[in-house]
């Protein structure tokens, strides 16, 4: 993916969050940023980011799906349900469809509520959104245990191993974001060493 086809797509990502987020917000519904379009957002790295994944904090769109169609209707938006049951919209920005997944604690799907509350702010076009951690992202990846979360660990490995670039994580935070998950500890610690992700 070239360079101008990344900043391009990182502009319709921009766009639909602050579009999203604004509607959202309208409406006294609180979320945080948790997929791969934190890389971009916060960190300035060139990732291609397919979809947007938004975690809702104080309202529920399975008890409260109205308020969310609604939402969608007035904005002229589409709306799915993934095969877990997660709602998500479809919006047109410039042409181009984004999706953005609203999830929540449902299923495989746990955010702890200490994840939530270390959230870091970003300015995005004008407007302030909460979004989860590099080292968060990583714990997440990891207790997914799954193909694309492998691949994705070992490119952030590649991308901390190279000299030239700025990207560091702090390792403390770390190992205290992989004890918000008791269970899943010593699996998660795996896999991060396993995709050259080093805990010492």
């Amino acid at each position: 993916m070239g360079n101008n086809q990344s900043r391009e797509t990182l502009d319709l990502i921009r766009k639909a969050l602050v579009k999203v987020g604004s509607e959202l917000s309208k409406r006294g519904v609180e979320f945080i940023l948790i997929g791969s379009a934190v890389l971009p957002l916060l960190y300035g790295i060139d990732w291609n980011v397919h979809d947007i994944d938004i975690f809702i904090t104080n309202k529920s769109t399975i008890t409260e799906p109205d308020l969310f169609e609604e939402i969608a209707r007035e904005n002229d938006w589409d709306v799915g349900m993934d095969m877990n049951g997660m709602m998500y919209y479809e919006i047109l920005i410039n042409a181009q469809v984004i999706r953005v997944d609203l999830m929540e604690n449902i299923l495989d799907i746990y955010i702890p509520e200490e994840m939530i509350k270390n959230a870091v702010k970003v300015r995005v076009n004008g407007i302030e959104i909460r979004s989860i951690r590099l080292e968060d992202l990583l714990v997440l990846k990891a207790r997914e245990a799954s193909e694309e979360g492998d691949e994705f660990l070992s490119r952030i490995a590649e991308i901390l191993a190279d000299p030239e670039s700025r990207l560091s994580i702090n390792k403390e935070y770390l190992r205290r974001a992989i004890n918000y998950y008791t269970d899943d500890r010593d699996s998660i610690e795996r896999r991060l060493e396993k995709s050259g992700i080093y805990l010492e």
